[in-house]
């Protein structure tokens, strides 16, 4: 490859590094929005979703071609699976339960339901993996309720009279058939028993599945601290000024206090680059309650005790900060861009210098870190990130000598580093640099 060639490879390897970094940092950007969406319900609501499946009569095994019963079971699991995976709710308590439509002798109906319950379940639990002590069950269940519930819903004939049947009592003994059936038979020769049998009983026979949902730590996490962000402060005014036994200005100033928040700038170095010999400074800004943006500069032009062992350099890099929960303690994620100048050896038969010394890398990547505070006042934080990124090479290959201060150019080479290209371990302090009087954007 010609010198040209060379250059238009890399100039285009830089384009495509900027662009999927831009990229990254525009989805990371809108995290802040995303964050602040919340119902804000309480935290002790909870979700109930009831998913069921139907019976042809008499029968307990499940048929997926009757009714909807392939599609309903295709959800359960989905739904199922989907709600395990999503960290913003929990799933507290399943139900099966196991139903069967009214006629039939009682001993059988129980055998009905408590059977097509365990058929239900079985399926279930043989694709998902749900805890037992989360399960309950709920057999023995003859649908008289559902049955009562229809017909009131329903514009049918002899409403008033059915409804009358249906909330009375069963006076039948035993193992008999519920007197209610035997009532509801003689209405019109049989013609409204017929009517009910076909119009609502397929739907009675059934299993269900209930899932009961409410928010997880980490939603309650999320809403506690966006209703921090959103109370408003508001001052309690007396009913009568006579009453007032304290100056206006007792009441004004914690008010004045409550609202007023302060942005920090960190001041930051790399504990471990300094062992390494680099120099190094960083800073930081808050951009928000979610967001922070990151500065570190770094310049060494020392050897490691001989002139065969080196890692000079000067490099930049950039990042923008995601921090999940609050943008002064804890987890936080990043996007940077790197710039740099290098020049090192590793005590080998080369030294490798971007070429000229006039081509710097310029790429990016994404970072995970944490920080703790480590003072009582907590404005010394003590920082641990490890970053990775992609980044065009354009360099020079040098002889290892000695005694020759350039040393003899080998060849000069392009290549690609795909790689850790940050680990720190720093110590950082915080200035508040900007108040915000807007109790919405408050920390």
């Amino acid at each position: 490859m010609n010198r040209s060639n060379r250059q238009y490879s890399t100039f285009w390897d830089v384009k495509c590094y900027f662009a999927i970094v831009m990229f990254v940092l525009a989805m990371l950007m809108s995290a802040e929005d995303v964050m602040a969406q919340s119902h804000l319900i309480p935290d002790d609501a909870q979700w109930r979703e009831e998913m069921r499946i139907r019976y042809r009569v008499a029968k307990t095994y499940i048929d997926k071609t009757y009714m909807d019963n392939d599609m309903t079971l295709q959800r359960i699991v989905d739904w199922v699976e989907e709600r395990q995976q999503d960290t913003m709710v929990k799933i507290v308590a399943v139900e099966f339960c196991g139903a069967c439509s009214p006629e039939g002798s009682v001993p059988f109906n129980h055998y009905l339901s408590s059977t097509r319950l365990t058929r239900l379940e079985n399926y279930v639990r043989q694709r998902i993996e749900i805890p037992e002590d989360i399960i309950t069950r709920s057999d023995h269940y003859i649908a008289w309720g559902e049955l009562e519930q229809m017909v009131e819903e329903s514009d049918i004939e002899n409403k008033d009279d059915i409804l009358t049947i249906l909330r009375s009592e069963n006076t039948s003994v035993g193992e008999q058939l519920d007197s209610r059936i035997h009532a509801l038979k003689a209405m019109d020769n049989g013609m409204t028993w017929r009517l009910i049998f076909d119009r609502y009983f397929a739907h009675l026979r059934n299993a269900y599945m209930v899932v009961v949902t409410e928010k997880s730590d980490l939603a309650k996490q999320y809403d506690s601290r966006l209703r921090e962000m959103l109370t408003p402060v508001s001052l309690a005014e007396p009913t009568r000024c006579q009453d007032v036994s304290v100056k206006p200005m007792a009441i004004v100033a914690p008010a004045v206090a409550a609202a007023t928040q302060s942005h920090y700038m960190y001041v930051k170095t790399n504990l471990l680059g300094l062992a390494l010999l680099n120099a190094n400074v960083g800073v930081e800004f808050d951009l928000g309650n979610y967001l922070s943006f990151s500065l570190p500069i770094s310049y060494s032009a020392v050897n490691y005790f001989k002139p065969t062992l080196k890692f000079r350099n000067f490099s930049v890099q950039p990042e923008l900060r995601v921090w999940p929960m609050k943008n002064d303690d804890g987890l936080f994620v990043g996007a940077h861009m790197g710039f740099a100048y290098y020049n090192f050896a590793f005590d080998g038969d080369w030294r490798y210098q971007d070429h000229d010394g006039t081509s710097p890398t310029i790429g990016g990547g994404l970072s995970l870190g944490y920080r703790l505070p480590i003072s009582a006042n907590k404005n010394w934080k003590l920082e641990f990130a490890v970053g990775a990124g992609i980044y065009p090479l354009y360099y020079d290959v040098f002889y290892n000598l000695v005694n020759v201060k350039e040393g003899k150019l080998h060849e000069t080479r392009n290549g690609r580093y795909i790689g850790l290209d940050n680990v720190t371990i720093g110590i950082s302090y915080r200035i508040p640099y900007k108040k915000n009087p807007n109790p919405l954007r408050a920390k």
